[in-house]
């Protein structure tokens, strides 16, 4: 794999193992959310640029907390406001998409080596770095339970090598593996702040582009579907209060919409753009004219911070006020970052 990975090739390289040939996921028993709102109001033509344009900017020496990301190679961990940057992980595998732990005592992550990955947890210091799932499959994704117990990932452990995810449960030293359902495939699984329900994105029909936003019960039950929409709808990220989510979407790319203000992200892939929505799934607004992908949400909820051409940046909760994220010295595509306290 590449030390450096741009965002959507990131993206088609995590479900390049997918098979295509099943004509749909099994979801006799999905609920369909309430159809989007209407579309924001349609501002003029914009085309994408490599740094998005800031006039109000956010202070960022204002910021509070910890943010940890990684480069699509290793871990880093900085304060909020950008400032302390800290390598984690030194490993020759590609080692990203972190998370925290509710305690910010610990980061798991994603361990790539070869065709095979696992998921790992680290101490914040670097130290004591340790792998919980099994060699021979593909497991990432991971997202920590609110009490700290669990961790939630997929995994095509029933099937390795097939490219069919499932969502599993598992201790955080790596036992009591279980698995959420069969019954359909999940992939970047978040739990909810109240403990109760994980959302995750999976393609619909099975083996296409078009992933859209599901949620279900941790139990396996209730499964919903929240989006509807042309082109890709993924990586849902809850608001601290457990109202909102936002999410990256692709249906603002010119090859589907015709909105005057789409986009195109050049050959790297669909032009995605990050959107919000209640957590039932009403109220589907967009949020940024610009790329942007791999969101998280401060811990107080006022902000986001995602991937950008660029770099990371951060945004008010409603899309105002875009600005960018000093990150040091680190190279490379900054990705998954995630906001504690």
């Amino acid at each position: 794999m590449c030390t450096s990975i741009a965002p959507v090739i990131l993206r088609r390289l995590l479900i390049g193992l997918l098979i295509v040939g099943l004509t749909a996921c099994r979801s006799t028993s999905v609920v369909t959310a309430p159809p989007p709102t209407n579309l924001p109001t349609i501002i003029a033509p914009t085309q994408f640029t490599a740094v998005p344009t800031m006039t109000v900017q956010i202070n960022v020496s204002s910021l509070t907390g910890r943010i940890v990301f990684d480069n699509g190679k290793d871990i880093y961990l900085m304060n909020a406001d950008g400032t302390d940057v800290m390598q984690l992980t030194t490993d020759p595998a590609v080692e990203y998409d972190p998370t925290w732990s509710p305690d910010g005592k610990q980061i798991a992550y994603r361990h790539q080596l070869g065709d095979e990955s696992q998921i790992y947890v680290i101490n914040v210091d670097g130290s004591g770095a340790t792998n919980l799932t099994e060699e021979g499959v593909i497991d990432y994704g991971p997202a920590w339970s609110p009490d700290g117990t669990t961790i939630v990932w997929n995994s095509d452990r029933d099937n390795p090598q097939s490219g069919i995810l499932h969502g599993f449960l598992m201790n955080t030293n790596g036992e009591d593996v279980r698995k959420i359902t069969d019954e359909i495939y999940i992939e970047y699984p978040a739990w909810s702040p109240d403990g109760l329900q994980i959302a995750f994105m999976s393609p619909v029909p099975y083996g296409s582009s078009n992933y859209e936003i599901f949620v279900i019960n941790v139990d396996g039950s209730g499964l919903t579907r929240l989006t509807d929409a042309p082109g890709e709808d993924g990586w849902p990220a809850w608001s601290p209060d457990g109202k909102k989510m936002v999410f990256e979407s692709a249906r603002d790319d010119c090859s589907i919409s015709n909105r005057t203000d789409c986009g195109r992200s050049g050959d790297i892939g669909p032009f995605l753009d990050l959107w919000i929505m209640n957590a039932d799934g009403s109220g589907q607004t967009r949020l940024t004219q610009i790329f942007g992908q791999f969101s998280a949400w401060s811990p107080d909820g006022r902000y986001i911070v995602f991937n950008s051409f660029g770099g990371l940046y951060v945004m008010n909760s409603d899309g105002s006020d875009v600005t960018h994220l000093p990150t040091g010295s680190v190279g490379g595509e900054l990705l998954f970052a995630d906001w504690k306290p």
